[in-house]
């Protein structure tokens, strides 16, 4: 290991696991990659002339690291001269640049550019819930450019490659960071395990080195998650039957006040709705329309979304009724002047009227109540002020028809006049 020094062949060596030539970490990794490049041999037998080639220039290589010019021009320069040496100068000076360069290229890997050498140090990236392709995911660009040099494994996920792009995806909720694993399928390696000092103990002596180290392929290593993400669903149905119902729209929103709204979802035919992918935690669900015939709900519902499951509530809707209210007045008979009858409009009481559907008519669950003409209500009288109200009417069309007050009957009776009706149709959505 150290140029210049005395080596005494056949004294007693002792072993170490740490050199005590002073060394930087980055010459004792250079070193481990010289060892597991260059020439070995545990044969007892005299070396070829290409074994001495190859010995020559990886006793060169070492003798370079430990002078810290690995990778000079002054290196390569010290090295040629002892290459000069060998049996064949060139073959020994091209095995120095092969030893050279296969060094330097796993020394300097280059890894993707998103990933780090050290699980310890390996960044998280968390996959994003895609609505159109119904999965999470990420897609990372190496900008380094080596992604073709290396193979990826993920477990739980699945791994799309494309040029310097690789796009990972799941379809599953995972909070949990899972690692993944580049390794290199470029022949370049990490050393894993240490090398051997050997010292004589006598001063001025050289050491030396020994042992070819294991290895593995370079890795790098990132670390993935995925959105702590659910799902809401509704149900909507009628109060009373029970009936799905469609066209309900509801909000989804982040306070319970419900002035911040983060999506909106609508009942289909079966009186169903689910959300669009929500970060988990506590929502608010309140009606912003409601179907046709029903009375707008003014409940909020609360909504737990919790990371991988859908969570459901149900909602209920009453049914929109109407009224008719009906008055009835006329003028009546209040003095005489001594010339004229004076008359005055006042409300009357005791007019009778009744009411039949204008048009078949449905409860808002599309059942029908009324055919066309059936009867509604009759004997429908105004009271002293005049009127008469007919509430809880199913939407639709009504006709309201007058029947003669008794009074006219009787007047009726006496001078034979015919029978008059007043009939009004009135409808109301």
């Amino acid at each position: 290991m150290n140029f210049g020094l005395r080596a005494d062949g056949g004294q007693l060596m002792n072993s170490y696991d740490d050199a005590s030539t002073s060394m930087s970490a980055q010459q004792r990794k250079l070193l481990s990659y010289c060892l597991y490049y260059g020439f070995n041999s545990t044969q007892k037998a005299a070396p070829s002339n290409s074994q001495c080639d190859e010995y020559i220039a990886t006793q060169a290589m070492v003798w370079v690291i430990v002078a810290d010019i690995f990778g000079t021009g002054s290196g390569d320069s010290a090295a040629r001269k002892l290459c000069n040496t060998a049996p064949s100068p060139n073959s020994s000076y091209s095995y120095y640049e092969r030893l050279r360069d296969n060094i330097s290229s796993s020394y300097n890997a280059t890894l993707p550019s998103f990933a780090s050498r050290r699980t310890s140090e390996a960044p998280t990236y968390e996959l994003k819930w895609n609505e159109g392709s119904q999965r999470f995911e990420t897609t990372l660009s190496d900008s380094n450019g080596v992604l073709s040099d290396f193979d990826f494994g993920i477990s739980g996920y699945s791994v799309d490659k494309n040029g310097n792009s690789i796009t990972i995806s799941s379809t599953s909720v995972n909070t949990t960071a899972t690692t993944g694993t580049f390794t290199s399928n470029a022949g370049k390696i990490e050393t894993t395990s240490s090398c051997v000092f050997w010292l004589t103990g006598k001063s001025g002596y050289q050491e030396f080195i020994s042992e070819r180290p294991t290895a593995d392929p370079v890795k790098a290593y990132i670390k993935v998650k995925t959105e702590n993400i659910g799902y809401g669903e509704l149900t909507k149905t009628d109060e009373s039957s029970g009936v799905k119902l469609s066209g309900a729209v509801y909000g989804i929103y982040s306070d319970s006040g419900c002035t911040n709204r983060v999506q909106t979802m609508t009942t289909d035919g079966n009186g169903y709705a689910k959300s669009a992918a929500l970060v988990a935690g506590t929502y608010y669900v309140k009606e912003i329309t409601a179907p046709k015939g029903y009375v707008l709900s003014g409940k909020v519902h609360t909504l737990t979304v919790r990371a991988g499951q859908t969570t459901g509530i149900s909602a209920t809707d009453k049914e929109q009724f109407g009224a008719i209210t009906i008055y009835k007045e006329g003028e009546v008979l209040s003095s005489w002047n001594g010339s004229n009858f004076i008359y005055e409009k006042k409300k009357l009481p005791g007019a009778t009227f009744k009411v039949t559907a204008g048009a078949d008519i449905y409860k808002a669950d599309r059942t029908k109540v009324y055919n066309a003409g059936d009867v509604v209500a009759e004997s429908l009288t105004t009271g002293t002020d005049g009127q008469v109200v007919l509430s809880d009417l199913h939407l639709g069309t009504y006709v309201v028809t007058e029947m003669l007050m008794q009074e006219s009957r009787n007047r009726r009776k006496r001078r034979h006049k015919s029978r008059i009706e007043h009939r009004k149709c009135l409808s109301f959505p």
